[in-house]
């Protein structure tokens, strides 16, 4: 294998791996009562108002059952509601409560934080040239 290429792997799996254990091991998980998928999710929906459970499926490559616990837990919480999705009866469109966009605002602004220290000793032409390298690849990964 291409000495480059392992190099580049080895890196996106470590940055990878220390930027999820950042955001796992925030104070700001614990003092809301989320798991990290939870979490995700809260913040999946936070961004795309209206999604439905299939779609939260999708995104996150996790099977139905589990996405139905963490909506059913969500709701229970008063974080999300459900509504009849009206273009198909059959599925639910996802919305954040005002608690939901609390939290929400809350978790994301620590990710923030997160974001700016990994970023800090990188140039704004790098973060450019970053950006499109990684929108190159995941292009690539999403074909077949």
């Amino acid at each position: 294998m291409d000495e480059d290429l392992l190099k580049i792997m080895e890196l996106f799996g470590a940055v990878n791996n220390r930027f999820q254990l950042r955001l796992r091991s925030l104070a700001g998980l614990e003092s809301v009562g989320l798991t990290a998928y939870e979490a995700r999710t809260l913040a999946l929906i936070a961004r795309n108002p209206g999604c439905s459970q299939l779609m939260i499926g999708t995104w996150t490559d996790r099977d139905k059952a589990q996405v139905a616990r963490t909506v059913k837990e969500l709701e229970a919480r008063k974080m999300i509601v459900r509504a009849t999705n009206p273009a198909d009866w059959r599925a639910h469109s996802l919305e954040l409560t005002e608690e939901g966009r609390r939290c929400f605002e809350f978790l994301d602004g620590q990710r923030h934080e997160i974001g700016t220290d990994m970023m800090q000793d990188v140039s704004t032409e790098e973060k450019r040239v970053l950006a499109h390298a990684l929108a190159k690849m995941k292009a690539r990964l999403g074909q077949g």
